[in-house]
């Protein structure tokens, strides 16, 4: 059986190392490598992380304030947001925009080498979550992608 610790701990243990990778290059590799369908069976993988009774805060909903904020990113265009983001800038966006308005996580503290095994898994589920909502999203709109400065196809860069 898989050890469920090891790739949260292997983010967490890199911390350093992926503060200088570009989030949208993560981005762009799910968008290119990934469908729809993949990719929403991934983001259910990811919510089945968390307490049932925190997994319902979680599911994709027009009406959900998390996703609103999470969707924000997308009016960017201006900012330089994607251009300058890295791994772990986006990380700590989410668990932000998380602790705004999902109840769980409010009383979560800020990243660092102090996390529980239980904190490390659930803030790199979520950052897996997030990551993979907005790749959804990028597989479905070409605007979406024309934001972040991403093509979906292999040939063109």
């Amino acid at each position: 059986m898989a050890d469920s610790n090891k790739a949260p701990n292997d983010f967490f243990d890199n911390w350093n190392k992926i503060q200088s990778m570009s989030y949208k290059n993560v981005i762009e590799l799910l968008v290119k490598r990934s469908s729809e369908k993949k990719i929403l069976a991934l983001i259910q993988f990811e919510i089945d992380q968390f307490p049932e009774d925190v997994q319902k805060d979680l599911v994709i909903s027009e009406s959900s304030l998390f996703y609103n904020g999470i969707l924000g990113l997308f009016k960017e265009e201006e900012s330089g947001w994607w251009s300058s983001t890295t791994v772990t800038d986006a990380c700590i966006f989410f668990l932000s925009c998380a602790k705004n308005f999902i109840p769980y996580f409010q009383n979560y503290s800020k990243i660092d080498e102090d996390l529980s095994q239980k904190e490390r898994n659930e803030i790199f589920a979520l950052y897996q979550l997030c990551t993979l909502f907005i790749s959804w999203n990028a597989i479905r709109e070409k605007k979406i992608r024309e934001i972040i400065g991403i093509r979906k196809s292999l040939f063109f860069r």
